[in-house]
């Protein structure tokens, strides 16, 4: 057991090392309670410039993946207790009905448009999934369901994260730019997106409101996930393109309710009761924004530039028009229902 949690100490380490300057950072440019420099971006840019220019030893990649994809649950967890249940009840049950709409129409539209590219049903099919409900999550839950390629999986992940990685710096600055309000650009990021990690470092990058809005939202969207695996599994089954068995078998109540989800919304509801004294609540606050901040930066070491070169012009012009799409889209409907 020691020697298992030594492995992931390297990693660790390094994570650590780059968040710790990131934070201090941000404190030290604060002015009149308002961020200058977001700690979350540092980390992110710090994380790609390592990656890319110097690389990461092997040592390191157990801890650095620890911190992507263990870490980042645990501070989105205790980022609960920063918001009451009432709150959190209200931004989810505001923005479902945009973020369904989003689903649906992401779906239809992304895959009849990859096609058309020359792009095949099943990539197409990923490339809207992992646009329309949680990016990369979505694509690996979905592949078996559908029975698509490796290499098809591979190319959708890779073009989503190239997205992602986008909006985490074009949304912020289009945000500011058109002078949305927190709440707005919350759902907004919330909303359009790709993965859970990108979405929570665009909406931190905006401000803390804008990226717990954010969270919320796009918790309400990743419970979304599920049924939407049963019925593209069912769909290919019908058409006699796929077994159906493996998806439908792999539909559970973790997969539908994430351990995170639920940890997010038990720490609000201790909050809403009043459990936790102010010192606790300073302490969680930290811990959650050390958390997600190290996670972060584990999330841009693990971005290779050079791989996602072999993405090739087609999934990459129809993962262009996928994010543009989820954009305009979700913008719209935030402006239609009133959001903010």
């Amino acid at each position: 057991m020691r020697e298992g949690l030594l492995r992931y100490l390297p990693g660790l380490a390094v994570v650590a090392a780059i968040g710790a300057p990131a934070l201090m950072l941000q404190s030290r440019l604060t002015v009149s309670g308002k961020t200058v420099v977001s700690a979350v971006a540092v980390a992110i840019v710090l994380g790609v410039l390592i990656r890319n220019l110097w690389g990461i030893a092997e040592a390191c990649k157990p801890g650095v993946s620890f911190a992507v994809k263990r870490l980042l649950r645990v501070g989105i967890a205790l980022l609960g207790a920063q918001l009451s249940l009432g709150q959190v009840l209200r931004t989810g049950a505001t923005a479902v009905f945009v973020v369904a709409i989003c689903i649906v129409l992401a779906i239809l539209v992304v895959r009849f448009l990859s096609t058309r590219m020359g792009l095949s049903d099943r990539l197409g099919t990923l490339l809207a999934v992992g646009t329309s409900i949680c990016g990369v999550s979505a694509i690996v839950a979905t592949a078996p369901a559908i029975e698509a390629k490796q290499e098809e999986t591979s190319m959708a992940v890779a073009t989503i994260t190239v997205f992602g990685l986008l909006a985490v710096v074009v949304y912020p600055l289009l945000g500011r730019a058109l002078g949305l309000s927190d709440v707005v650009f919350g759902t907004w990021a919330g909303t359009a997106v790709n993965d859970t990690s990108q979405v929570i470092a665009a909406g931190l990058i905006y401000s803390q409101t804008a990226g717990e809005v954010a969270t919320v939202v796009k918790l309400t969207r990743n419970l979304f996930m599920a049924p939407v695996i049963v019925v593209l599994s069912s769909w290919y089954l019908r058409r006699g393109q796929g077994s159906g068995v493996r998806g439908q078998k792999g539909i559970s109540l973790k997969s539908a309710v994430p351990g995170f989800v639920m940890g997010f919304v038990a720490m609000a509801v201790l909050n809403s009761l009043g459990v936790f004294p102010p010192m606790a609540l300073d302490l969680i606050r930290t811990a959650s924004s050390w958390l997600i901040v190290v996670a972060l930066a584990g999330v841009g070491l693990e971005t290779n530039l050079a791989s996602l070169k072999a993405i090739g012009f087609r999934p990459f012009y129809a993962g262009l028009c996928a994010a543009s799409f989820m954009a305009a889209v979700s913008f719209g409907l935030i402006r239609i229902f009133g959001i903010g």
